[in-house]
């Protein structure tokens, strides 16, 4: 065994001690009731809350991919990290209402509330679907991703297969036996270790690339090539650009890949724009959803989705993971720029294009020679990111089966020592189903995993039926939900496996992502049912579904001293999509200097493109902590729901300031200034 080896088994060793001891601990809490087991009590703290549900989102699903395809795809990747701001935006309109019905009527699962909500077990059984259609193939990938890591790093001394099934049992062990409540405790310190990782690993890589300005002029030379995995865009998103500097323009009118591939790369301003949105459903589908039943009070969302996602996550992507990825191409993983001598340090193996998942694992190595025990740490780092998140799924996803099926269909009077039972052996069903797909059946593994979020995000309907508005009615809540799913398969790599490749389009048709698709299909179908339902009066469970909104209404209204915000936030709101992540982000190409143009032409001496990625951002940033704290959308409720509720008191609202009577006066003359800046700077660059 080599002293790298060694250096990984002690740290894998420390955290799994970490894991057991949680495990052990959670199992003399959760004995005496389903809350405690299923849901911590509802007693999650807000710190506890921020970090555990932020490694759970984004840890697993970025750790190894988001530097492998930006070293793959370049700036134009890029644009993806956008899902900082997009899921917690979607968070923000939901978390909060899901967590004052389940206060108020007791739910533990997102399928007991939409049963309760939409009297219906088809959108209950549905709801089980999906959780075993996004878990399973999610946790495999995870769990895949974790004995390759261990494979990789022990230098093939330890197989795959093993890795994979001994470390995924720590997870096993210590979801079974402490319930959620050890899954949070443990993911607190997860999180920890997969800020860290990223950081030094960005770290790492500037340390090998020298500085910033080193960094913008190698960077610049490449620009002035054709050297990029999708050529130049040849006139797509306004000039002849390097592919890897450049949105290849808003929309490609293309059948999609496989049929008819974009010119300059897949990443259009549409195409990231829709991903993004897409990406929503890791936190619409019922195992996240069920996330926001544990929370103390709701003001634990605002922590999670301003400093967790928008802020930290944002940062590690938009930053540290694009340092990372870019990064690895000029320290010699990129053959093409070795071999036209634009390469800073050829430090990095050569790494094929169909490889790019393994840069994340040579930065590593580049420890070997300097410190293995940071090497171990790192490695150790990135497991703990892989299965906070396989953790999460695990836990809920058996949570929701036992409840949502076996209790609800098969064993109604179970009791609850029984059902705990129950819940262990359904967990166990899936962990061996999620390991047999991940070492015998890779292809579906890797099929199935990329269109289950896009599969969650059709419950986006579901959710805006149930806490914003009552006249979606319970038929077209399903009958667009199941047109959604089919038309996400159509438009995915299954929907031409399904069809023998029949279909005139590929994977994701006019460079919009199948999970747009799918809501667009989705909308019309509900909306259409809803609007002939309302014409004909024949929706006789309106009433019913009127008094969970006026339940909502009554202890979440916006405080009248606020109502003036709406508007403004709508405005503020499709600015930020337009510019930020929509059609706009095409500007961004150009806006601070040409691709071409060279390092003296960069007005912010980096590409035009990441500087205009990381403004948005950061007016991101302040649009999620807007919507979250001045629109009371992850604050406290105005009511108590349940005796000592932490809520707001109306006068507590009344003593803060009251932005929108300024606008107009202090602020209006503050908003005309900025409009003269964003005005000055467009007439300098373009006129000047």
């Amino acid at each position: 065994m080599s002293e790298k080896s060694l250096w990984l088994f002690i740290f894998i060793l420390l955290y799994a001690a970490y894991c057991f001891f949680w495990g052990v601990r959670g199992s003399r809490y959760n004995s005496d009731n389903p809350e405690k087991y299923y849901l911590a009590n509802r007693d999650v703290s807000s710190w506890v809350f921020f970090f555990a549900a932020t490694a759970a989102t984004f840890a697993g699903l970025t750790v190894i991919s988001q530097t492998g395809l930006i070293f793959h795809d370049g700036f134009q990747y890029v644009g993806t990290a956008f899902i900082a701001i997009t899921v917690p935006l979607g968070s923000i309109f939901f978390f909060k209402r899901q967590w004052m019905l389940s206060r108020k009527f007791g739910y533990i699962t997102p399928g007991e509330m939409y049963f309760d909500y939409y009297k219906s077990d088809t959108i209950r059984v549905i709801s089980v679907l999906v959780t075993f259609f996004v878990a399973i193939p999610i946790i495999a990938v995870l769990f895949g991703a974790t004995g390759f890591l261990v494979n990789t790093m022990t230098e093939g001394y330890v197989q795959r297969e093993l890795a994979m099934w001994v470390v995924a049992t720590i997870v096993l062990f210590y979801v079974t036996r402490g319930g959620f409540k050890s899954t949070v405790s443990i993911g607190v310190v997860q999180s920890w270790l997969y800020f860290l990782s990223i950081f030094l690993l960005g770290i790492i890589v500037y340390f090998f690339v020298g500085d910033i300005e080193s960094f913008g002029k190698s960077l610049s030379k490449i620009a002035n090539t054709s050297v990029s995995t999708w050529g130049n865009t040849n006139g797509y998103g306004g000039g002849d650009y390097n592919g890897y500097f450049a949105l290849p323009g808003v929309i490609q009118w293309v059948a999609g890949l496989g049929k008819n591939e974009a010119v300059g790369g897949p990443w259009t301003a549409m195409m990231i724009f829709t991903f993004t949105i897409s990406f929503m459903g890791i936190v619409l589908s019922p195992s996240f959803s069920m996330w926001s039943y544990s929370v103390k009070h709701p003001k634990a969302f605002s922590y999670y989705q301003i400093w967790g996602s928008a802020v930290i996550v944002g940062l590690l992507l938009f930053v540290f993971a694009t340092y990372q990825g870019i990064g690895a191409s000029l320290l010699g993983a990129n053959a093409d720029i070795n071999n036209n001598n634009l390469s800073i340090n050829n430090v990095l193996p050569e790494v094929s294009k169909k490889d790019h998942s393994l840069i994340i694992y040579h930065i590593i190595s580049l420890m070997d020679k300097h410190a293995l025990w940071l090497t171990g740490l790192l490695a150790v780092g990135l497991i703990a990111a892989l299965q906070s998140t396989a953790a999460a799924l695990l836990m809920t996803s058996g949570s929701i089966i036992t409840r949502d099926l076996y209790k609800a269909y098969v064993n109604k009077n179970i009791s609850w020592e029984k059902e705990r039972s129950a819940a262990r052996i359904i967990i166990l069903l899936i962990f061996l189903a999620s390991l047999y797909v991940a070492t015998f059946a890779k292809p579906a593994m890797v099929i199935f995993s990329g269109i289950s979020i896009s599969i969650a995000f059709q419950l986006l309907i579901v959710l805006l039926g149930m806490v914003w508005f009552p006249w979606i009615t319970r038929g077209a809540a399903i009958s667009g939900l199941v047109i959604g799913i089919i038309i996400v398969v159509l438009t995915e790599t299954l929907g031409q496996q399904i069809t023998g490749n029949r279909l005139p389009w590929g994977r994701w048709p006019l460079t919009i992502h199948s999970g747009v698709w799918g809501l667009l299909f989705n909308v019309f179908v509900c909306f259409s049912i809803s609007a002939f339902s309302s014409i004909t009066k024949i929706d006789t469970y309106r009433p019913h579904r009127q008094k969970f909104h006026n339940f909502l209404n009554d202890h979440m209204g916006l405080h009248p001293s606020r109502t003036k915000l709406r508007s403004f936030a709508y405005v503020i709101a499709l600015i930020w999509l337009f510019f930020g992540v929509g059609p706009g982000q095409v500007l961004g190409n150009n806006f601070f200097g040409e691709p071409g143009g060279g390092y003296e032409a960069w007005i912010l001496k980096i590409p035009s493109i990441w500087g205009y990625q990381l403004i948005w951002w950061l007016f991101g940033i302040g649009l999620i902590w807007f919507l979250a704290s001045k629109m009371d959308l992850s604050t406290l409720p105005n009511k108590p729901i349940q005796p000592n509720d932490i809520y707001k008191e109306p006068d507590d609202v009344q003593g803060e300031i009251n932005y929108i009577d300024k606008v107009g006066t202090g602020y209006g003359w503050i908003l005309i200034l900025v409009g003269m800046a964003i005005f000055s700077i467009i007439f300098y660059i373009y006129f000047v």
